[in-house]
């Protein structure tokens, strides 16, 4: 029987190959030697796990949504009293072109839809809805924070500087926020949420548990002045510099990583005044409170070089630990010289 030939890459595609390889290698060694703080924080929140948290879950024992909920470690949670959320929900986009009916072109018409959607909802069950542009973000950064316009000048993507205003928003006015590509349903509304919350004896703080790790900053719930809030506003010029790949300078300075690393440097009795949302109810394919719905403003092919890494922690691994021993030694020779400086920004 004849065997059939194995296809074998020539030398072209070979040499291909082998260069990306070593340029991927390159930027991986780099990445990790001089940004080896953000891979432990990684790493430990990865190993962790949903043992951090306390996750506000879905349970099938009654048809009331609002009260299909239970918590984890219920019993250390901050009294929701302390913390009401009102009825505010805020939304984030460049200009008011999306309250135009006519379709806009820099608009995905399905955003545009949901929008609108989510507002004839609101409105109908007394929630107020605040459409925040750059110029009015603006506006609200020279009235009630102009220490931290220097730091909101300063970011190279528009996307952080919507990030950054977010946590701001929450803080000072309280309320839920939610990205354009996020929609509602009638039949399931955030203040079920709020009050399962208020039943729990939870806290006045709510983000979604996300895959591979960590928390999402699509969908926030928090109250007026919470302190995780307060922490992450502080944390913000600290974490305001280049990251070695626009995406991942995004996601370490103001996203998603941002936000879950700020959270692992809590205390246990800081961590017990947030509350995480479980996929269940925050998942595409849970009890959809939240409409998932395509598009996105900031992801670029960086990207996938970041989540081809969350893939590979194995792979990863290996390299990282000769990175962090070979920065420990170099760091030890240096005086200290690499201390972060202290931030001059605080809630007064």
């Amino acid at each position: 029987m004849q065997q059939k030939k194995r296809h074998r890459p020539n030398k072209e595609q070979s040499t291909i190959r082998l260069t990306s390889l070593y340029f991927a290698c390159i930027f991986l060694y780099y990445w990790l030697f001089f940004f080896g703080g953000e891979v432990i924080s990684t790493f430990q929140i990865y190993r962790h796990g949903n043992d951090i948290y306390h996750i506000l879950n879905v349970t099938k024992s009654t048809r009331n949504p609002s009260k299909a909920m239970t918590t984890t470690k219920n019993s250390t949670l901050t009294p929701l009293s302390q913390y009401e959320i009102p009825l505010i929900h805020h939304r984030i986009w460049r200009d008011d072109s999306i309250l135009q009916l006519d379709d806009h072109p820099n608009i995905p018409k399905n955003w545009a839809e949901a929008f609108r959607n989510c507002i004839d909802i609101h409105t109908k069950r007394n929630w107020t809805t605040y459409l925040w542009t750059d110029e009015g973000i603006r506006s609200f950064f020279i009235r009630q924070y102009p220490e931290f316009l220097p730091v909101y000048d300063s970011y190279l993507y528009d996307i952080q500087r919507v990030d950054a205003a977010r946590f701001f928003i929450l803080y000072h006015y309280g309320g839920v926020y939610t990205d354009l590509d996020i929609g509602c349903h009638r039949n399931r509304h955030y203040e079920d949420l709020i009050h399962s919350m208020k039943r729990s004896g939870a806290m006045g703080a709510l983000f979604p548990l996300t895959a591979p790790m960590g928390f999402s900053n699509d969908v926030m719930f928090a109250s007026k002045n919470h302190p995780f809030l307060g922490r992450l506003i502080e944390n913000l010029p600290k974490r305001n510099r280049w990251f070695g790949l626009p995406y991942l300078t995004v996601l370490f300075s103001t996203g998603p990583m941002f936000l879950s690393s700020s959270y692992f440097e809590l205390s246990l009795d800081e961590r017990a005044t947030v509350l995480a949302m479980s996929p269940e109810i925050y998942s595409r394919t849970g009890t959809r409170y939240f409409n998932h719905l395509q598009g996105s403003t900031w992801w670029s092919i960086d990207a996938k070089l970041a989540r081809w890494i969350l893939r590979h922690w194995g792979s990863v691994g290996a390299l990282t630990g000769f990175t962090l021993v070979v920065r420990y030694i170099v760091n030890k020779r240096r005086d200290g010289s690499n201390t972060l400086s202290q931030s001059r920004f605080h809630i007064v």
